[in-house]
């Protein structure tokens, strides 16, 4: 009888607890994919928003709207939408966010604190990127080929993280570099030029603004230098003088990437002086050089040799543009806050980090060259 009754008691609970307190019904919801934010000529906030509808994506007829809202805030630019469209919006998982270059150069994160504080917001896989002029021509296009625009958008900051030209980088990761006072961020730098998207390159920060930019061909290096590369670097070097129309005056070289090695030491001199030594071991295949000769064992040296000169002063380079726009993109900063706290404390970083001295050294050692020889 007493276990009849503890039954009882048990299935009277499930009566009260069955179902979900938070559910959140999407039937009705309407799915954002991909979304824009640019500053009109009156300083008023401008969100370009894609918004997707599902209803046939079992027949491959997935359609969208373009909508946009001004405000003074991202959250009632959202709203003015709201009103627009029928259903509530809801941000897809892997969708992308765009900014456009005059809202980034006054101050990112205004317009990221509400993305953060909303609970349902997804951040994970959300990609982010700048763009060159009006982020929202871009999601004016609608589509390219037969992928809705967000869609095309995040498939191609994707493939370029994987070939390392961006820099892998979600809504959630970018929080932390944002607000830490010894680290900077770069991002994705994208235009429009006609009906095509192209990479211009990555957007470099100093704390909270954009400042510069690194071209696609410096992005691919300076991805390997931060010792956080993907799947495929590519390179192409003018080697030989003569005409730039010449092929056989350039050499194709691929990174092999998992025998790359990188190092950052940060060191602090006895008179306050900050030095890092930047090392990269980087064993490549030769992907194409016309004049060919690889079988010559002193050639190949000669080859590595002026690869690892050229690609130093490439280094060299890309260092001298993150200094001149205040980017600590290496951390340097926070290596300081880490390992030498009273340096950190006793100077003033934002002057101090462009007289840091860096001593950049790739090493290039060719270890294939294909099956012609």
């Amino acid at each position: 009888m007493k276990k009849k009754s503890r039954a009882l008691g048990m299935l009277t609970l499930l009566i009260f607890i069955t179902g979900c307190w938070d559910q959140d019904n999407l039937k009705d919801a309407r799915m954002a994919n991909a979304s824009a934010y640019d500053l009109t000529p009156e300083g008023m906030l401008l969100q370009t928003l894609e918004v997707v509808d599902d209803s046939q994506s079992n027949q491959g007829k997935s359609t969208n709207e373009i909508h946009s809202g001004t405000g003074h805030s991202v959250r009632q630019s959202t709203d003015k939408i709201r009103a627009k469209v029928t259903g509530d919006i809801r941000f897809f998982k892997y969708g992308v966010i765009l900014y456009g270059t005059s809202l980034a150069r006054k101050d990112l994160y205004p317009y990221l604190d509400v993305l953060y504080r909303e609970p349902d917001h997804p951040t994970s896989h959300v990609k982010v990127a700048i763009v060159d002029g009006l982020a929202g021509e871009i999601i004016d296009q609608k589509g390219i080929g037969n992928l809705l625009i967000g869609e095309f958008i995040t498939k191609k900051i994707r493939s370029l993280e994987e070939m390392c030209m961006f820099p892998e980088m979600t809504l959630e990761t970018l929080l932390p570099p944002m607000l830490d006072p010894g680290q900077d961020f770069v991002l994705p730098y994208l235009s429009k030029e006609g009906e095509d998207i192209t990479a211009r390159g990555i957007a470099l920060f100093h704390g909270q603004k954009f400042t510069g930019s690194l071209s696609n061909e410096q992005g691919v290096l300076y991805v390997l230098m931060t010792g956080k590369w993907k799947n495929t670097a590519r390179f192409v070097k003018r080697i030989h003088p003569g005409s730039v129309g010449d092929v056989q005056n350039f050499i194709t070289y691929q990174a092999n990437i998992q025998n790359v090695k990188r190092s950052l030491k940060v060191k602090v001199q006895r008179d306050g002086q900050i030095d890092v030594e930047l090392n990269l071991k980087l064993p490549v295949d030769i992907v194409e050089y016309a004049r060919n000769h690889l079988q010559d064992k002193a050639n190949v040296r000669r080859l590595n040799r002026q690869l690892s000169e050229i690609m130093t002063q490439d280094a060299e380079q890309i260092i001298r543009t993150l200094q001149e726009n205040g980017c600590d993109a290496f951390g340097v900063g926070r290596q300081l806050i880490a390992h030498h706290p009273a340096v950190w404390k006793s100077v003033d970083w934002n002057k101090e980090y462009p007289n840091v001295r860096f001593h950049p050294q790739v090493t290039v050692d060719i270890v294939g060259n294909g099956i012609l020889n």
